[in-house]
Protein backbone atom coordinates (compact mmCIF):
# COMPACT_ATOMS: atom_id res chain seq x y z
CA UNK A 1 0.00 0.00 0.00
CA UNK A 2 2.83 2.48 -0.94
CA UNK A 3 0.60 4.67 -2.81
CA UNK A 4 -1.69 4.70 0.31
CA UNK A 5 1.16 6.35 2.61
CA UNK A 6 2.06 8.36 -0.12
CA UNK A 7 -0.40 10.56 -0.15
CA UNK A 8 -0.36 13.94 1.64
CA UNK A 9 -2.36 14.60 4.73
CA UNK A 10 -3.02 18.43 4.07
CA UNK A 11 -4.99 17.52 0.91
CA UNK A 12 -6.88 15.12 2.16
CA UNK A 13 -7.71 16.99 5.47
CA UNK A 14 -9.44 19.31 3.62
CA UNK A 15 -11.79 16.78 1.28
CA UNK A 16 -13.17 15.53 3.84
CA UNK A 17 -14.63 17.53 7.34
CA UNK A 18 -11.63 16.56 9.71
CA UNK A 19 -8.95 18.62 11.12
CA UNK A 20 -5.42 17.64 9.69
CA UNK A 21 -5.01 15.74 13.52
CA UNK A 22 -8.43 13.92 13.44
CA UNK A 23 -7.94 13.22 9.48
CA UNK A 24 -4.20 10.88 10.45
CA UNK A 25 -5.64 9.23 13.63
CA UNK A 26 -8.58 8.16 11.46
CA UNK A 27 -5.79 7.07 8.30
CA UNK A 28 -3.61 5.00 10.81
CA UNK A 29 -6.98 2.87 12.18
CA UNK A 30 -7.87 2.12 8.49
CA UNK A 31 -4.26 0.97 7.85
CA UNK A 32 -4.20 -0.95 10.92
CA UNK A 33 -7.62 -2.64 9.75
CA UNK A 34 -6.03 -3.11 6.15
CA UNK A 35 -2.75 -4.47 7.45
CA UNK A 36 -4.61 -6.99 9.75
CA UNK A 37 -7.22 -7.70 6.90
CA UNK A 38 -4.33 -8.59 4.49
CA UNK A 39 -2.50 -10.81 6.71
CA UNK A 40 -5.92 -12.95 8.00
CA UNK A 41 -6.34 -13.09 4.31
CA UNK A 42 -2.97 -15.05 3.36
CA UNK A 43 -3.28 -17.53 6.67
CA UNK A 44 -6.82 -17.95 4.76
CA UNK A 45 -8.59 -16.22 8.18
CA UNK A 46 -11.37 -15.54 6.25
CA UNK A 47 -13.91 -14.40 8.39
CA UNK A 48 -11.20 -11.83 10.56
CA UNK A 49 -9.92 -10.98 7.48
CA UNK A 50 -13.59 -9.54 6.28
CA UNK A 51 -14.15 -8.38 9.64
CA UNK A 52 -11.13 -5.89 9.58
CA UNK A 53 -11.53 -4.97 5.46
CA UNK A 54 -15.16 -4.32 6.94
CA UNK A 55 -13.94 -2.07 9.83
CA UNK A 56 -11.42 -0.09 7.09
CA UNK A 57 -13.98 0.34 4.63
CA UNK A 58 -16.10 2.05 7.75
CA UNK A 59 -12.67 4.10 8.18
CA UNK A 60 -12.39 4.77 4.52
CA UNK A 61 -15.49 6.30 4.29
CA UNK A 62 -15.16 8.74 6.95
CA UNK A 63 -12.01 9.86 5.05
CA UNK A 64 -14.37 10.13 2.26
CA UNK A 65 -11.70 8.76 -0.27
CA UNK A 66 -13.07 7.21 -3.41
CA UNK A 67 -10.03 5.03 -4.16
CA UNK A 68 -9.45 4.04 -0.68
CA UNK A 69 -12.77 2.70 -0.44
CA UNK A 70 -12.88 1.18 -3.78
CA UNK A 71 -9.36 -0.67 -2.99
CA UNK A 72 -10.89 -2.10 0.13
CA UNK A 73 -14.25 -3.24 -1.96
CA UNK A 74 -11.57 -4.96 -4.02
CA UNK A 75 -10.01 -6.71 -0.59
CA UNK A 76 -13.31 -8.05 0.39
CA UNK A 77 -14.47 -9.04 -3.38
CA UNK A 78 -10.97 -11.40 -2.65
CA UNK A 79 -11.74 -12.62 -0.04
CA UNK A 80 -14.96 -14.19 -1.11
CA UNK A 81 -13.33 -15.01 -4.30
CA UNK A 82 -11.23 -17.69 -2.02
CA UNK A 83 -14.24 -18.89 0.27
CA UNK A 84 -16.00 -19.48 -3.38
CA UNK A 85 -18.70 -17.54 -2.40
CA UNK A 86 -18.84 -15.80 -6.11
CA UNK A 87 -22.21 -14.54 -5.83
CA UNK A 88 -20.12 -11.85 -2.99
CA UNK A 89 -17.26 -11.69 -4.76
CA UNK A 90 -18.58 -9.94 -8.07
CA UNK A 91 -21.06 -7.92 -5.27
CA UNK A 92 -17.64 -6.05 -4.12
CA UNK A 93 -15.94 -6.43 -7.26
CA UNK A 94 -18.38 -4.21 -9.28
CA UNK A 95 -18.80 -1.66 -6.30
CA UNK A 96 -14.98 -1.36 -6.33
CA UNK A 97 -15.46 -0.63 -10.19
CA UNK A 98 -18.43 2.12 -9.58
CA UNK A 99 -16.33 3.76 -6.55
CA UNK A 100 -13.29 4.19 -8.43
CA UNK A 101 -12.11 4.65 -12.44
CA UNK A 102 -8.72 4.48 -10.98
CA UNK A 103 -6.56 2.60 -13.92
CA UNK A 104 -4.82 -0.02 -11.86
CA UNK A 105 -7.59 -1.20 -9.76
CA UNK A 106 -9.45 -1.83 -12.57
CA UNK A 107 -6.91 -3.88 -13.99
CA UNK A 108 -6.19 -5.87 -11.07
CA UNK A 109 -10.38 -6.42 -10.77
CA UNK A 110 -10.99 -7.30 -14.32
CA UNK A 111 -8.18 -9.80 -13.73
CA UNK A 112 -10.10 -11.10 -10.98
CA UNK A 113 -13.46 -11.24 -12.89
CA UNK A 114 -12.27 -13.04 -15.77
CA UNK A 115 -10.75 -15.95 -13.42
CA UNK A 116 -14.49 -16.23 -12.25
CA UNK A 117 -15.62 -16.02 -15.33
CA UNK A 118 -13.15 -18.79 -16.81
CA UNK A 119 -13.22 -21.05 -13.94
CA UNK A 120 -17.15 -20.60 -12.72
CA UNK A 121 -18.94 -19.33 -15.54
CA UNK A 122 -17.23 -20.65 -18.08
CA UNK A 123 -17.39 -18.06 -20.24
CA UNK A 124 -13.38 -18.94 -21.43
CA UNK A 125 -13.24 -16.77 -24.95
CA UNK A 126 -14.32 -13.79 -23.13
CA UNK A 127 -12.23 -14.32 -20.09
CA UNK A 128 -9.01 -14.43 -22.45
CA UNK A 129 -10.45 -11.79 -24.49
CA UNK A 130 -10.74 -9.66 -21.48
CA UNK A 131 -7.22 -10.41 -20.24
CA UNK A 132 -4.78 -10.16 -23.82
CA UNK A 133 -6.48 -6.61 -23.75
CA UNK A 134 -5.80 -5.84 -21.15
CA UNK A 135 -2.17 -6.58 -21.08
CA UNK A 136 -1.48 -5.09 -24.03
CA UNK A 137 -2.57 -1.48 -21.72
CA UNK A 138 -0.11 -2.37 -18.80
CA UNK A 139 3.36 -0.83 -18.45
CA UNK A 140 3.75 -1.88 -14.24
CA UNK A 141 6.22 -4.92 -14.54
CA UNK A 142 4.42 -6.47 -11.28
CA UNK A 143 0.94 -6.16 -12.71
CA UNK A 144 1.91 -8.08 -16.29
CA UNK A 145 3.83 -10.86 -14.13
CA UNK A 146 0.03 -11.02 -12.39
CA UNK A 147 -1.57 -11.15 -16.01
CA UNK A 148 1.03 -13.85 -17.45
CA UNK A 149 0.11 -16.24 -14.43
CA UNK A 150 -3.16 -15.85 -15.04
CA UNK A 151 -3.20 -16.74 -18.32
CA UNK A 152 -0.75 -19.28 -18.19
CA UNK A 153 -3.12 -21.07 -15.42
CA UNK A 154 -6.22 -20.68 -17.60
CA UNK A 155 -4.02 -22.59 -20.49
CA UNK A 156 -2.91 -24.73 -18.36
CA UNK A 157 -6.36 -26.01 -16.94
CA UNK A 158 -7.36 -25.64 -21.09
CA UNK A 159 -4.00 -28.23 -21.71
CA UNK A 160 -2.93 -25.84 -24.16
CA UNK A 161 1.10 -26.61 -22.51
CA UNK A 162 2.55 -24.47 -25.35
CA UNK A 163 1.26 -21.50 -24.40
CA UNK A 164 0.99 -21.97 -20.79
CA UNK A 165 4.88 -22.49 -20.98
CA UNK A 166 4.66 -19.44 -22.63
CA UNK A 167 3.00 -17.07 -19.98
CA UNK A 168 3.98 -18.63 -16.85
CA UNK A 169 7.60 -18.50 -17.82
CA UNK A 170 7.31 -14.69 -18.46
CA UNK A 171 5.67 -14.57 -14.93
CA UNK A 172 8.29 -16.04 -12.52
CA UNK A 173 10.27 -13.09 -11.79
CA UNK A 174 7.78 -11.55 -9.73
CA UNK A 175 9.37 -11.14 -6.16
CA UNK A 176 6.74 -12.67 -3.89
CA UNK A 177 7.68 -15.29 -2.83
CA UNK A 178 4.51 -17.25 -2.55
CA UNK A 179 3.73 -16.40 -6.44
CA UNK A 180 7.05 -17.94 -7.18
CA UNK A 181 5.84 -21.04 -5.65
CA UNK A 182 2.75 -21.19 -6.97
CA UNK A 183 4.34 -20.62 -10.38
CA UNK A 184 7.42 -23.18 -10.01
CA UNK A 185 5.10 -25.73 -9.15
CA UNK A 186 2.26 -25.25 -11.81
CA UNK A 187 5.82 -25.08 -14.37
CA UNK A 188 6.56 -28.74 -12.68
CA UNK A 189 2.83 -30.00 -13.12
CA UNK A 190 3.26 -28.92 -16.83
CA UNK A 191 6.80 -30.75 -17.53
CA UNK A 192 5.49 -33.94 -15.85
CA UNK A 193 2.18 -33.75 -18.51
CA UNK A 194 5.03 -33.71 -21.01
CA UNK A 195 7.10 -36.17 -19.96
CA UNK A 196 9.88 -33.90 -19.55
CA UNK A 197 11.43 -35.06 -16.14
CA UNK A 198 14.53 -32.81 -16.00
CA UNK A 199 12.83 -29.77 -16.40
CA UNK A 200 9.71 -31.34 -13.80
CA UNK A 201 12.94 -31.72 -11.58
CA UNK A 202 14.45 -28.60 -12.17
CA UNK A 203 11.34 -26.56 -10.93
CA UNK A 204 10.98 -29.02 -8.33
CA UNK A 205 14.19 -28.03 -6.57
CA UNK A 206 13.41 -24.43 -6.77
CA UNK A 207 9.91 -24.44 -5.64
CA UNK A 208 11.84 -26.59 -2.42
CA UNK A 209 14.16 -23.55 -1.74
CA UNK A 210 11.52 -21.42 -1.56
CA UNK A 211 9.14 -23.66 0.36
CA UNK A 212 11.59 -23.60 3.23
CA UNK A 213 12.35 -19.64 2.83
CA UNK A 214 8.57 -19.06 2.76
CA UNK A 215 8.25 -21.31 5.99
CA UNK A 216 10.90 -19.23 7.81
CA UNK A 217 9.19 -15.91 6.65
CA UNK A 218 6.20 -16.97 8.05
CA UNK A 219 7.67 -18.40 11.29
CA UNK A 220 8.95 -14.46 11.65
CA UNK A 221 5.22 -13.29 10.87
CA UNK A 222 3.53 -15.56 13.46
CA UNK A 223 5.93 -14.05 15.95
CA UNK A 224 5.25 -10.70 14.70
CA UNK A 225 1.59 -10.94 15.53
CA UNK A 226 1.98 -12.53 18.83
CA UNK A 227 3.75 -9.71 20.02
CA UNK A 228 1.10 -7.27 18.81
CA UNK A 229 -2.03 -9.38 20.41
CA UNK A 230 0.40 -9.27 23.74
CA UNK A 231 0.61 -5.54 23.43
CA UNK A 232 -3.08 -5.06 22.50
CA UNK A 233 -4.20 -7.11 25.68
CA UNK A 234 -1.73 -4.49 27.99
CA UNK A 235 -3.28 -1.93 26.30
CA UNK A 236 -6.79 -2.57 26.88
CA UNK A 237 -6.64 -3.99 30.22
CA UNK A 238 -4.61 -0.71 30.90
CA UNK A 239 -7.79 0.96 29.87
CA UNK A 240 -9.84 -1.34 31.72
CA UNK A 241 -7.65 0.00 35.08
CA UNK A 242 -7.36 3.54 34.11
CA UNK A 243 -11.48 3.62 33.79
CA UNK A 244 -12.30 1.70 37.08
CA UNK A 245 -9.95 4.87 38.71
CA UNK A 246 -12.20 7.19 37.33
CA UNK A 247 -15.10 5.59 38.92
CA UNK A 248 -13.75 5.62 41.84
CA UNK A 249 -12.94 9.12 42.26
Amino acid sequence: EKGLEAKGSKRNAECCQLSNEDYEKVRFVYLIHVRLGELYYNTRCCDISISNYKMSLFYSTKLNDDILCARTYKCLGNVYQLLNEIDSALYYYNESLTTSTEFENRLDIEKCIAQIMFIKKNERDTAYIVLKRNLNTINDINVKYSYHFTLGNMFYLDKEYDSALYYLEKSLDKNIITKKIAFTTKLSSIYDSLGNNEKKAYYDNISSKLLINSTNKEIDKYELQALFDKYNKRKQEKIKTLTKKRTIF
